[in-house]
């Protein structure tokens, strides 16, 4: 495709906003989703400029694992889990979101995560090279770094007939020291990267280009960024409709409260602790990090949890195999050929993770196995 346009010959949108990227997450982004799927919105790309700094945790994320909750809270720092996958982000002021809400009909549109992140974040390296004369480079599996430096975070959901992939560009320096505080990182999470700590990991484009960006400018970025991963040109701006704005008001409401926030924790999935053993193990797949916990009665799984900041298709799918761990007899054998044969699903994709290491998790949970201590003891 050379010009903006889907295969029914709509144009392709483009809509400039601001908004916190909390708030974004949690009601926009899904809202616009919905009505693409739906084809009540044509396929839109989406700039999203933040207002102001906050933090999101991926869907399949506990807050009480990934982040510094306290500090969180004496910051006046806010945070939401939203409905993508990936982990937890701080983003600052300033900084932006590119969007794509595409029909996975649409010629060029990719249909697996293996093939979107090459893609997209490739397209995007190339227009930040040319454009900035900034030598960004994609890395496998979803970043894109400076000199080993990362320069954005991204989450892909591919559901419903919709490739929605989100790109967070830290174009203005973001404030190092609380985020390091409130998002403290595991020693896994940065036993493969170049630079361990969140001061050295971390980069914005203002610092690597030496300039600062109008929204002009950043505009500009979103159409070049667009046409160079799909080959669109033109794109159409647009406002929201009133049924995207009635959507995410709808999901705001929701996605705010603490029930969704602390949904994956152990504290409301596991229930009533009494005679049973509570084993956690943790691990860094090229995918992400893969945290689980068993709750163990009577030789048997009577409740599992598997986090991460992977990106699963479709995202329920985490749901699906927590569910057929159920039941399984405490071992690490039987859990290995429950898990060998859910990823051999034809509807299940965990891009950069293999059963060896979720067994491996699992086995860890096995193997620290230990009585909870009552609340209060």
């Amino acid at each position: 495709m050379s010009k903006s346009t889907s295969a029914e010959g709509r144009p392709w949108r483009l809509v400039v906003d601001r908004n916190a990227y909390t708030d974004f997450s949690i009601s926009v982004s899904p809202a616009v989703e919905r009505a693409v799927a739906s084809g009540e919105a044509p396929p839109t790309v989406f700039l999203d400029i933040f207002d102001r700094d906050s933090i999101t945790i991926g869907v399949n994320e506990d807050p009480t694992q990934v982040l510094d909750l306290e500090f969180c809270r004496s910051a006046g720092v806010e945070v939401r889990r939203r409905v993508n996958g990936g982990g937890a982000i701080y983003a600052g002021a300033g900084s932006i979101f590119i969007c794509f809400y595409l029909p996975t009909d649409l010629p060029g549109v990719p249909q697996t995560s293996r093939e979107a992140f090459p893609q997209v974040l490739g397209a995007v390296a190339e227009t930040l090279r040319r454009r900035y004369d900034v030598p960004a480079a994609y890395r496998p599996l979803n970043d894109v770094e400076v000199e080993g430096r990362k320069l954005m975070p991204t989450s892909l959901k591919i559901e419903d007939g919709v490739m929605t992939m989100r790109i967070l560009i830290n174009t203005a320096p973001i404030n190092i020291d609380v985020a390091a505080k409130a998002i403290p990182l595991p020693p896994e999470k940065v036993k493969d990267k170049v630079h361990k700590d969140m001061a050295s990991r971390y980069t914005d484009l203002q610092r690597e280009s030496g300039r600062s960006f109008s929204e002009a400018e950043l505009e500009q970025l979103t159409r070049e960024v667009a046409e160079d991963a799909f080959g669109v040109s033109d794109l159409d701006r647009q406002e929201l409709s009133e049924i995207e704005r009635t959507y995410a008001a709808e999901l705001r409401e929701r996605l705010s409260s603490d029930d969704w926030l602390y949904g994956k924790t152990e504290a409301v999935r596991f229930g009533e602790l009494a005679g049973a053993r509570i084993g956690r193990g943790r691990v860094k797949a090229p995918g992400g990090l893969i945290w689980t916990a068993l709750k163990v009665r009577d030789q048997a799984v009577e409740a599992a949890i598997v986090n991460g900041d992977w990106h699963p298709r479709p995202t329920e799918s985490i749901e699906w195999l927590e569910r057929d761990l159920v039941g399984c007899a405490a071992e690490v054998g039987a859990l290995e050929v429950k898990v060998r044969a859910f990823l051999a699903r034809q509807d299940v994709e965990f891009a950069g993770i293999e059963s060896e290491h979720l067994v491996t998790a699992l086995r860890q949970s096995l193997d620290r196995l230990e009585t909870p201590v009552p609340a209060g003891a």
